[in-house]
């Protein structure tokens, strides 16, 4: 009988014989086809009859099928993947001769997509299972792709030795479930560690000594892979687990490891005001650059990189997270802070500081005031601490029906926090005063409140 020999990669599917040319060569049971695991290969229901006795799918009602024949791997575990063409619906079954009877042992059927995947164990070493591949009642007749692989087990530590330029390889859930990969790190020594994958593969890191990965804690963890700064509490060899995440087929991915340079870590790089930086970062081992600075008095810090795909990440010298992105713009107090360039590409990471500034105008150096008509009062404009720069005050005049009406607007030169008009009030009435500092280079706009003036005349006896 013919038999198909090992082959892990999904093979192509294939338009075969149409129906008047006979049902497929492994219509029946007795002529299953032979496959040598793992096997990959590609058949039809094109034709195929459904055989009579016991041919049915403990899964699905099923029309037609086709037979497989294997014979179990030493670890009694193998898993079945079944692609379906076109829009044909239908079912996988693992089936085991007993006497005269066939027991099912295990089955799935089809997904909205055509496809079915069986993971089974406990199978007989060296014994011998059907695989019976059908169509289900009222589907259209197509082609299949057929894979019968055998699991690797599950690794163990300490794993292969990482290479200095790391590794690339390939996982599978269903057939290779993980790599274990061991590194020689030192304790108190900053250490980089990334892993980039196509999917979301996890990374589990463990202490030297490390005997049995389901027993030990990791000494760090990433369920989704990335970068990660880790710095070994013990000098000797670490096992680095990458294991495979959800999906189909194999997931590639790249593990590297390598100790942290002067950018990576505190104390990070001066970023000094005014400063204008230039970096590169890869996106995989190198995915972050470290800065930091102090601010002497409260001040507008704006943070901007530009360039490629990153961001920056602003926070106190203690760790609090402060803001993100293209641009961060925070009022802060004295302090020590750091600044993260996150993503890959080339950028330009630029730094502006501005005093945070106290604007105050005052009436005859009070913020209410009273005043006698056609006495003339003195309008203060105070900048704290003490900055020059442009300043403006307006008053205007409440009106008891439509409000508050403008009266005059006074452009000053603000110099060391201090500028100074005379103000005559034209008549009668309540004024009030706004004024604001305009900035400078160095230290930022800030508006007053409201300083008021009532003039009147005495009371009548």
């Amino acid at each position: 009988m013919p038999c198909i020999t090992a082959g892990v990669l999904a093979p192509a599917l294939v338009a075969l014989p149409a129906a008047a040319a006979g049902p497929p060569p492994n219509d029946n049971r007795a002529d299953a086809i032979v496959l040598s695991l793992p096997a990959s290969t590609t058949g039809t229901l094109v034709g195929a009859t459904k055989e009579s006795g016991q041919d049915r799918s403990a899964c699905a009602d099923s029309a037609a099928s086709v037979w497989y024949r294997f014979r179990a791997p030493s670890r009694g575990t193998v898993v079945i993947e079944l692609d379906n063409a076109g829009d044909m619906d239908g079912s996988v079954d693992i089936m085991r001769q007993q006497r005269s009877r066939l027991a099912s042992v295990d089955c799935e059927a089809t997904d909205n997509k055509g496809n079915a995947t069986l993971e089974t164990s406990g199978l007989e070493k060296g014994a011998d299972y059907f695989v019976r591949v059908g169509r289900d009642e009222g589907s259209t007749e197509d082609t299949f792709a057929l894979r019968v692989l055998v699991p690797s087990p599950p690794p163990t530590p300490p794993g292969r030795h990482l290479p200095g330029n790391g590794v690339r390889n390939v996982v599978d859930r269903l057939v290779d479930p993980g790599d274990a990969w061991n590194r020689r790190l030192t304790a108190g020594a900053a250490t980089r560690v990334n892993l980039s994958a196509d999917r979301c593969l996890s990374l589990r890191v463990f202490a030297p000594g490390v005997r049995s990965f389901d027993r030990a804690e990791p000494v760090l963890s990433a369920r989704c892979g990335g970068y990660r700064l880790f710095t070994p509490r013990e000098t000797g060899q670490y096992v680095f687990l990458v294991e495979a995440g959800k999906g189909r087929g194999g997931q590639k991915y790249r593990l590297r490891v390598a100790a942290a340079g002067r950018d990576d870590t505190a104390p990070g790089i001066p970023l000094g005001d005014r400063a204008k930086v230039k970096g590169r970062l890869n996106g995989g081992l190198d995915s972050v650059d470290l800065y930091r600075f102090q601010v002497s008095r409260r001040s507008a810090v704006k943070l901007r990189v530009a360039g490629g795909d990153t961001e920056v990440e602003l926070r106190r010298d203690g760790g609090r997270f402060l803001g993100s992105g293209a641009t961060v713009e925070e009022n802060l107090p004295k302090g020590r802070y750091y600044v993260g360039v996150k993503g890959s590409g080339r950028y330009t990471l630029t730094r502006t500081s501005r005093l945070i500034t106290r604007t105050q105008v005052l009436f005859d150096g009070h913020k209410k005031a009273v005043a006698a008509p056609g006495t003339t009062t003195t309008v203060a404009l105070r900048v704290a601490p003490g900055q020059s720069g442009r300043g403006q005050v307006t008053i205007e005049r409440n009106d008891p029906l439509s409000g508050w009406q403008f009266v005059r607007t006074e452009n000053l030169r603000v110099v060391a926090g201090s500028a100074r008009f005379s103000f005559r009030p034209p008549d009668l009435g309540r004024y009030r005063a706004v004024g604001e500092f305009a900035g400078t280079r160095a230290a930022a706009a800030s508006e007053s409140g409201y300083a008021r003036l009532r003039v009147r005349e005495p009371m009548a006896p």
